[in-house]
């Protein structure tokens, strides 16, 4: 979603390339503009720094929820400002305090689940940075991709989950048609 984002995670690619244990990356970009600020980029050092090792081992918390959370959105790329808007109308709603994860690699936090279960080498560490275990709340995975890509993510804490995303393919036209076509847009969310 965030350039800040990109820059570190590309980086860290790059400097994987041809080694021994190396291995490629893929990158899914857009060219949707985003708010930059929505990011919320630690100013602090010691901030950045934890940003940036979340950011590499596959997401952040973006938003943490004004009260206890009743829910937590899971956002993938272009789709975050939908989710921080939903968090947002949740919000003022009253209703349901959200947490907002900004998910800069689904397959990085699939291998720390499968990580912590023991059936691949690694550490699971970031599951409990991203959804804490003292934090359980029915999850609302979305991407602007297939679902499924999200599909795992209940089984973090064992929260309910649902996920939001592209099941049909081949429509064309603007975000303001598409997204509440394919069940992403911030209201969709809410719901």
């Amino acid at each position: 979603a965030f350039a800040q984002d990109l820059e570190w995670t590309f980086l860290h690619a790059l400097s994987r390339l041809g080694r021994s244990g190396g291995a490629s990356a893929y990158f899914r970009l857009s060219t949707r503009p985003l708010d930059q600020a929505l990011a919320a980029v630690p100013a602090d050092r010691d901030g950045r720094k934890r940003r940036r090792l979340d950011v590499l081992a596959g997401g952040y918390r973006l938003r943490d929820a004004s009260a206890p959370a009743r829910m937590a959105i899971c956002a993938v790329g272009a789709i975050v400002p939908e989710a921080l808007a939903a968090a947002d109308e949740l919000e003022r709603e009253g209703a349901i305090p959200t947490d907002v994860v900004c998910l800069t690699s689904p397959d990085l936090i699939f291998r720390a689940l499968r990580a912590r279960h023991g059936l691949e080498s690694g550490e699971g560490a970031i599951l409990d940075r991203i959804l804490p275990r003292d934090r359980p709340a029915p999850i609302v995975g979305v991407i602007d991709g297939h679902p499924h890509t999200l599909g795992f993510l209940g089984s973090v804490r064992g929260d309910p989950a649902t996920y939001l995303g592209v099941t049909e393919f081949g429509q064309s036209g603007d975000i303001a048609d598409l997204y509440p076509h394919h069940g992403i847009d911030a209201e969709t969310i809410v719901g």
